[in-house]
This record gives structure tokens, C-alpha cells and sequence, in this order.
């Protein structure tokens, strides 16, 4: 398994990002963009306000 670092989370902007996205964790309508490092790639998954808090409050801090 690869392991992968919180590098930020991003509000979604567009009406057609939201409205075509749904949440990794729970699959609402998504609401962030959250990036994620790992190996030299980054992962983008979307996640609604809920989960991406509790990933922003579950990681240390956002590696740049």
C-alpha cells in the first residue's frame, strides 16, 4: 500500500465540479478537493466539508 501525505485541501469552485463529484468517504456531494503526496505523485480525491475535516483533523501537519 502506498503511503500518502495530506499536502492540502481546496474548496471545489465551479457548479460543474460540484454537481459531478461525489465524496470518497461518505458520497455526498463533494465540496474540497483534497491532495495528497506519495512517491513522487499526488493523488486528488474529493470529499464533502464533514470528511474532509475529519482527514485535516486526523493528519499532522500539510506537507508542502
Amino acid at each position: 500500500m502506498l503511503e500518502k501525505t495530506l499536502k492540502s485541501i481546496e474548496p471545489l469552485i465551479s457548479s460543474s465540479e460540484k454537481n459531478s463529484r461525489f465524496c470518497v468517504g461518505c458520497g455526498e456531494p463533494a465540496t474540497n478537493l483534497v491532495k495528497y503526496s506519495t512517491d513522487g505523485a499526488v493523488i486528488l480525491e474529493k470529499y464533502c466539508d464533514k470528511c474532509a475535516k475529519a482527514i485535516e483533523d486526523s493528519s499532522p501537519k500539510y506537507a508542502n
